[in-house]
């Protein structure tokens, strides 16, 4: 049995590209008690955010990463390559390659934002050198080449699970890359069924 990855903290400093912010913030103690599931739970603390203009595209926040759980747990049990669509804040392709007893031996993020891509790939692929493969371009476009095998491919290129048309694209993404995947998943689909755990407590 694989051990439980641990929860990761984003590591991207804070900087500015084009439209895009990475921004750190902070959490202050609740006065409320906060009777959410502990998935939905972040501790007081710095946390990170990516943002575009005004809009928060991702954070580092615990539901973010729980959330994305299942595909870092497939990915150490299976290791190989993993194809993962959206870089974010590297937080899925982070874990994926640190989990304890892992085999990964690649992560492939497609981010479509070279700004995205000149915020946060750096000071990851300075880490991690050729285990993490970071290439420009639009997930609905960009294919695989021939022979290319993954064994995890895992898609989250959305900042709201709850948008109209998003679960229809995920599940575009999976069909789209179902010749090159063994397992595949994603999280608009994970986040929602997080929230029913949430609702039925």
């Amino acid at each position: 049995m694989q051990p439980s990855p641990p929860y990761i903290k984003s590591r991207v400093p804070a900087g500015r590209c084009g439209d895009w912010w990475v921004e750190k913030f902070r959490v202050q103690p609740s006065e409320r008690r906060d009777t959410r599931p502990a998935c939905f739970r972040s501790p007081p603390g710095t946390y990170t955010r990516l943002k575009k203009g005004n809009d928060v595209f991702m954070t580092d926040f615990y539901d973010e990463w729980w959330t994305q759980r299942e595909a870092i747990l497939q990915a150490q049990a299976r290791g190989g390559r993993v194809l993962v669509t959206g870089l974010g804040l590297g937080l899925v392709a982070v874990s994926m390659l640190e989990a304890a007893g892992s085999h990964v031996q690649q992560v492939v993020a497609i981010e479509r934002s070279a700004d995205v891509i000149a915020l946060v790939a750096p000071g990851l692929i300075a880490a991690y050198g050729g285990r993490l493969k970071v290439v420009c371009a639009n997930a609905f476009e960009w294919l695989p080449s021939a022979g290319e095998r993954y064994s995890i491919g895992w898609h989250d290129i959305w900042p709201n699970p709850h948008e109209p048309g998003v679960l229809a694209e995920a599940e575009r993404l999976e069909q789209r890359f179902a010749p090159w995947c063994d397992w595949q998943g994603n999280w608009v689909r994970e986040y929602r069924a997080a929230e029913q755990i949430e609702s039925a407590v």
